[in-house]
């Protein structure tokens, strides 16, 4: 059978270990698992394949399409998807890790995602995506912003001014992971948003940009 070359990438390095003790997908399941999920919206965006079954609603995609193709995307029913691990690899090693430790592996998932190696890509993915008037690819928006490195003021200013609020107030989650001075005008627009869910987030954003001047060098 002929695979994408970044899933037998990842079928390879699957067979090179033991990971039968785990809650891994075999390469069958893979492509049963994705069919069945073949409707869903980052499935279809990414080329994702369905990796694993924690036993909840919850699953990590292989990400095959795109400028986040290779990295590993945690499909989330609680609203927190986003990328987790840059490579199969990396998401492999956190497998075993959470077997030896007794852990999930959605317990090793760092607190700030790996950031897209193609920023411009992603950024006119993201532009494409607002302008597409499609609510269900919008909806992608939120998981997408924890890997943009928050440096293109302009597509920022335009997420934090959205009548869509979900899109202020991921974005201003990230400002608060990732406070940086040049964010400060952007923090500042997503506090005087109209919607208090982004407004109150956003004074949070504020205050830790402000927070950096006072902050030992």
């Amino acid at each position: 059978m002929s695979y994408n070359p970044l899933l037998s990438a990842y079928f390879h390095l699957l067979s090179d270990g033991d990971y039968s003790h785990t809650t891994l997908l075999s390469p069958i399941a893979v492509q049963e698992y994705s069919e069945e999920f073949s409707f869903h919206p980052a499935v279809q965006l990414f080329g994702g394949y369905v990796l694993d079954d924690l036993g909840t609603s919850n699953h990590h995609l292989l990400i095959t399409t795109g400028p986040l193709a290779g990295c590993v995307y945690y499909l989330s029913h609680d609203d927190d998807s986003r990328v987790v691990f840059a490579t199969s690899s990396d998401f492999l090693a956190a497998v075993l890790q959470a077997q030896q430790t007794e852990q999930d592996s959605s317990d090793l998932h760092p607190a700030i995602s790996p950031l897209a190696k193609n920023q411009s890509a992603l950024s006119a993915l993201i532009t494409e995506l607002l302008d597409s008037g499609d609510d269900e690819a919008e909806d992608l928006l939120p998981s997408l912003l924890p890997s943009v490195d928050l440096n293109d003021l302009a597509l920022l200013q335009r997420l934090a001014t959205s009548d869509n609020f979900y899109l202020g107030e991921a974005l201003t989650h990230e400002i608060i992971k990732r406070p940086a001075a040049h964010l400060l005008p952007i923090a500042q627009l997503c506090a005087a948003h109209a919607h208090s869910q982004v407004s109150g987030v956003g004074a949070k954003a504020v205050r830790s940009i402000q927070a950096l001047r006072y902050a030992p060098a």
